[in-house]
């Protein structure tokens, strides 16, 4: 070959590779990273960008319903915590922390709210049951096949949260080691260490319950989890939020009057647990300055100063 050939085919390469490279970003495009929770948050609260809610919808609808279906035995049920949990995040929105994700904060209303709403399934057989004079024997058996749906999700809500987020980020969310430790801002050894424990103080729970947990068990529930949610009760679901206002007893206008009654229950529980913490730790200091006081008369007088001041015209 000629030098003169040999320049033109040296450039005929340079010029093919800074096409490739220039196209290189279209064909990755469909593999970038996806929009953080914080900030499709900050989209539809700051100009109510439904798409932005949708995606955060869509993102979270498996890990949401999985808990739902394994906690209810019932589909429609779990369809309803489904459609409730999104509610509380609807109402829920402009308090949340926009920093991280969403799928802990997630998990944790989706189970109370399935728990709601075996309550209120609970309720509604029993009554059932006693209007059909069942025997005692039938509404125990029914009673204790209902629990043991929810065992696991019981048992890994009350995990510390330490122990319970990357259990959650890496079985029922489907992320690697690496993007979990990344997540939650852990070294990969120190992430290694509290899975093992977290798996193993979850396999402990269990078998106090007289469950013995199968060595299938993750790789199981990471399966049950990619289950994907129906795209009608994505819509509806969707919907739903859309005509939710967002002040107190806005939820009234939803279409579901169940799943409005179950979403304002699970926000007033929140509502309350964030109250009676620092109430509690309130008395105990007055308590505890009483007690220091060392007579009886110090400790009634901060009791009725303080906890229970008499009436004032």
């Amino acid at each position: 070959m000629r030098p003169a050939e040999l320049r033109e085919w040296n450039m005929t390469v340079v010029r093919i590779d800074e096409e490739e490279q220039r196209a290189e970003p279209e064909a990755k495009s469909p593999f970038a990273q996806p929009v953080p929770d914080g900030k499709l948050l900050e989209r539809y609260l700051t100009t109510k960008d439904e798409p932005a809610f949708a995606a955060l919808v869509e993102r979270y609808a498996p890990l949401v319903l999985g808990v739902c279906r394994r906690v209810l035995q019932d589909s429609h049920d779990a369809e309803d915590a489904f459609q409730a949990t999104f509610l509380v995040l609807h109402r829920r929105a402009s308090s949340l922390d926009r920093t991280g994700s969403l799928a802990n904060w997630l998990y944790s209303v989706a189970y109370r709210t399935a728990l709601k709403a075996r309550a209120m399934t609970r309720r509604r057989r029993a009554h059932e049951m006693r209007a059909n004079a069942m025997s005692a024997k039938a509404q125990t058996e029914e009673i204790l096949w209902d629990d043991v749906r929810g065992v696991l999700d019981e048992e890994l809500h009350h995990l510390p949260k330490k122990y319970r987020a990357p259990l959650i980020l890496c079985y029922l969310e489907g992320k690697t080691h690496l993007q979990v430790a990344e997540e939650l801002g852990w070294p990969s050894g120190s992430l290694s260490r509290r899975m093992n424990r977290a798996r193993e103080l979850l396999r402990r729970r269990l078998t106090q319950r007289g469950i013995a947990a199968p060595g299938f068990l993750f790789p199981m529930l990471a399966q049950k989890a990619a289950e994907a949610a129906p795209q009608s009760l994505l819509t509806s679901t969707l919907h739903m939020t859309a005509t939710a206002g967002p002040g107190s007893g806005a939820l009234a206008s939803v279409g579901s009057s169940k799943v409005a009654i179950l979403a304002e229950e699970v926000i007033r529980a929140m509502t309350k647990a964030k109250t009676v913490g620092p109430l509690k730790l309130y008395v105990l200091v007055i308590l505890g300055l009483a007690l220091t006081s060392g007579t009886a008369a110090g400790i009634t007088w901060l009791v009725n100063e303080y906890i229970y001041p008499a009436h004032k015209c």
